[in-house]
C-alpha cells in the first residue's frame, strides 16, 4: 500500500513530503539519506526515530524519494506517481530505484547542488499536495 502526495499532506499524523524535502536542504552535509531522514523524523539515530515513526511517516520517506529520484531521472515516475493503488512490493521497487538514482547522483554533485535538488522536489511536492 502507498499513499499519493495529496493523501499524505491531509494526515493529521504525517510529515508533509513539501515541507521534508525543504527541511532536508539545510542537512545536506549528511548526505541525501540522513537529510531525508533527519528533516522528516528530526533525527538520524534508529533508537530515537523508532519510538515515534509511524506507518505513513515510513511512507512518506519513500514517497519523498520517489519525488526527488523523478527529478534526476524521469524513469523513477515513468509508471505515475505513489497512489491507493500501489500494493508495497511496486512501491518497494520504486523506491529502490529512486534510492539507487539518488546515491548515484549525490556522488558526482555538490552539497550545494544538493540542496537545490530537495528545494527542486520541494517545490514539485508542494504543487502536488495542492492538487
Amino acid at each position: 500500500m502507498s499513499m499519493s502526495v495529496t493523501e499524505l499532506a491531509e494526515l493529521p499524523n504525517a510529515p508533509t513530503i513539501s515541507r521534508g524535502l525543504r527541511e532536508a536542504a539545510a542537512y545536506v552535509d549528511q548526505g541525501p539519506f540522513l537529510a531525508l531522514r533527519r528533516a522528516l523524523f528530526g533525527t538520524t539515530t534508529f533508537e530515537d526515530f523508532i519510538t515515534v515513526i509511524t506507518p505513513e511517516y515510513a511512507i512518506a520517506e519513500g514517497v519523498a524519494l520517489i519525488v526527488l529520484g523523478g527529478l534526476v531521472d524521469p524513469e523513477v515516475t515513468d509508471q505515475g506517481w505513489p497512489d491507493d493503488t500501489w500494493d508495497a512490493n511496486r512501491c518497494s521497487l520504486a523506491v529502490g530505484h529512486a534510492h539507487r538514482v539518488v546515491a548515484g547522483w549525490a556522488a558526482t554533485h555538490t552539497e550545494q547542488q544538493l540542496a537545490h535538488l530537495f528545494e527542486a522536489a520541494a517545490d514539485r511536492a508542494h504543487t502536488m499536495e495542492q492538487e
